[in-house]
């Protein structure tokens, strides 16, 4: 720790010394950027915690705002400045930090300025969506503005995903080499969507065995504090069920599986996730703005690591159930990745009868000559959810680069006709929470595709689509600049009314459509 805390008086000194000129230095990007960079640095120290901290999310920033609110705080008292001005002086020069607005929000809730506080919580949360420091904070300032009205009260309810669902991903780790962030494949957690629940569990990759990363320190600790109520780890501001006020209360839970966890209070669970889903391998013949900024493929080295993951973690928690779902894949697309292709292959084999594959992907590799290729995936899939973005020729193109139109358009009329001819619609018992089967699109709603929602949904009803999901545009920081403008969800965003009377349209009420968590922005226009 005192080596940790060296290093970063050696990293933070050159900066700190322009405040020789006085407050000047707040504006300079000379300044804050070395600033940040150093503190950039802290919070990639996963050794490094917080007191009573015993898990980190993905996007964890709870040490360097610890740093930053002391080092403002010092620098206020010297320069005789309120320590919001110096935290909003610093945020503007460095418009893509979160920290110093989260700084600033804490000050002026502790002031009774909820409405500051509120707006400095959104514009963190579009920096980094699933921030949980961000997140806390707004929900903080909503309770204290509204008196606890529209804040969930989550004691004694239950969500069963950290008991059943098993995700893996990719995120960033400080390189000591390098000294700056890289990819980290295999990082794991216990819910659908890592922006909902974000807090790395373990390492699906470097783990050495099925129980080593499905009953790990961190899996227990955050299925304790489901069965608290407490919910600590979860995101109050991204996730559906919490906002739509949807999760059960603890007594009305009857699945006989679910039930016993409740009575005895089990953290530790002897049977497999009933849901595994796969995504860190981003490996994807697309770059869409809203994911990534250029494609990107797992070269030989990683390839390597991959298959002695699927082979000692991956294929064991698969075959270690009767009704196991696969879930292909929640990050890249499971047709572009050489590693979840030979995933798909290993299901062929009679061990893995009792595998449902649910395929989440861009659909543009999935040809009439790819699924002949894999006859047993008439048998395996229950599920083919397709994500698209866009009505038009135009708008896909330029949200789905570099995919062409007449390709996916080809393809998902195929998709309708193996609807039709019986596929994807395998008995969903078994199946897990609220994973339904059957053929589905999807689109993720920004500003330049957000007024094709009424033709999208009219697109999903022709080509036969049990269901058309809608769903908000969440930051995960790669488009931090452009987050703001793209976020037509948001209140502030210029086109926000036009989109409110988009949700009204009658092709938005088809019972097919499923607005996820923009739901609660049609029921409030």
């Amino acid at each position: 720790m005192l080596a940790a805390g060296d290093e970063l008086a050696r990293r933070i000194t050159r900066p700190l010394r322009m405040l020789l000129f006085g407050a000047a230095a707040l504006d300079k990007p000379g300044f804050v950027h070395p600033l940040q960079y150093a503190l950039a640095w802290l919070s990639g120290q996963e050794d490094i915690l917080l007191k009573d901290e015993t898990l980190r999310a993905f996007c964890d920033v709870s040490t360097s705002l610890a740093a930053l609110d002391r080092i403002t705080s010092a620098i206020a008292l010297e320069l005789r400045l309120d320590p919001v001005d110096v935290q909003l002086r610093i945020a503007a020069t460095a418009p893509a930090w979160r920290e110093p607005l989260i700084l600033a929000g804490r000050r002026r809730l502790a002031q009774g300025r909820h409405d500051d506080a509120i707006d400095f919580a959104h514009r963190a949360l579009g920096l980094m969506s699933a921030c949980p420091d961000a997140s806390r904070l707004l929900t903080d300032a909503l309770r204290a503005k509204r008196g606890g009205d529209d804040v969930p009260d989550l004691r004694g309810r239950f969500c069963s995903r950290p008991f059943e669902v098993l995700v893996s991903t990719q995120t960033t780790r400080w390189s000591a080499s390098s000294d700056a962030n890289e990819t980290v494949m295999g990082e794991s957690y216990l819910c659908d969507c890592v922006a909902w629940l974000p807090f790395s569990i373990g390492n699906v990759i470097a783990a050495e065995s099925p129980d080593a990363i499905w009953n790990s320190a961190g899996a227990q600790e955050i299925r304790r504090s489901i069965l608290d109520g407490d919910f600590r780890y979860c995101s109050r501001t991204i996730c559906p069920a919490i906002l739509n006020d949807t999760l059960p209360k603890r007594e009305d839970v009857a699945a006989p599986r679910l039930r016993d966890i409740i009575d005895e209070n089990r953290v530790v669970l002897p049977d497999p996730p009933r849901l595994l889903s796969l995504g860190h391998d981003a490996s994807c013949n697309l770059a869409c703005p809203t994911c990534r900024p250029s494609i990107l493929m797992a070269d030989r080295e990683q390839n390597e690591r991959l298959d002695a993951a699927r082979d000692r973690v991956i294929l064991p928690l698969l075959r270690g159930g009767d009704s196991t779902s696969l879930r292909l894949t929640a990050w890249g697309d499971p047709f572009a990745s050489r590693h979840y292709r030979s995933i798909i292959e290993a299901l062929r084999d009679d061990a893995y009868r009792g595998v449902r594959l649910f395929l989440l992907t861009n659909g543009l590799l999935l040809t009439r000559k790819q699924w002949a290729a894999m006859p047993h995936l008439a048998e395996r899939v229950v599920a083919l959810s397709v994500s698209v973005d866009a009505a038009t020729k135009e708008t896909y193109e330029d949200v789905r680069r570099p995919g062409r139109w007449d390709v996916i358009e080809g393809n998902l009329r195929f998709f309708g006709e193996l609807r039709r001819a019986g596929n994807f619609a395998r008995d969903p018992e078994g199946d897990v929470s609220d994973q339904v089967t059957g053929f589905g699109i999807y689109f993720v709603v920004q500003s330049s595709n957000f007024r094709e929602m009424p033709a999208f949904a009219r697109l999903g009803r022709e080509i036969g689509a049990d269901y058309i999901g809608f769903q908000k545009y969440i930051s995960f920081g790669h488009e931090a600049a452009a987050y703001s403008s793209k976020d037509v969800a948001s209140p502030s965003h210029p086109d926000h009314a036009e989109f409110l009377e988009i949700l009204q349209d009658p092709a938005l009420r088809d019972e097919r459509v499923t607005l996820m968590q923009l739901e609660g922005l049609r029921i409030d226009a």
